[in-house]
């Protein structure tokens, strides 16, 4: 019973990192356009105008974050993977 019990919080555990619920769509797709908008050709360097914004989805232990030309994984941790 006690091993049961054991592996039933691993396993709710792990749903929880998947889930991953502590994470706002908002605040990430703020976080990359501030981090690789200029970077990734989202947003003008010369005039600052956004040429195509980032969508934000879910996907198990994170979130991806597209822009038109690729996109970034954001991990549950908050590492972000190109």
């Amino acid at each position: 019973m006690k091993k049961a019990a054991i592996l039933f919080l691993v396993f709710l555990f792990l749903i929880l990192l998947a889930w991953a619920p502590w994470m706002d769509d908002k605040a990430l797709h703020d976080r990359i356009l501030a981090e690789k908008g200029g970077i990734d050709g989202t947003v003008n360097r010369q005039t600052g105008e956004l040429f195509c914004d980032y969508g934000v989805s879910w996907l198990p232990f994170g979130r991806y974050v597209a822009s038109c030309e690729g996109g970034y994984y954001v991990t549950f941790y908050g590492g972000v993977l190109p």
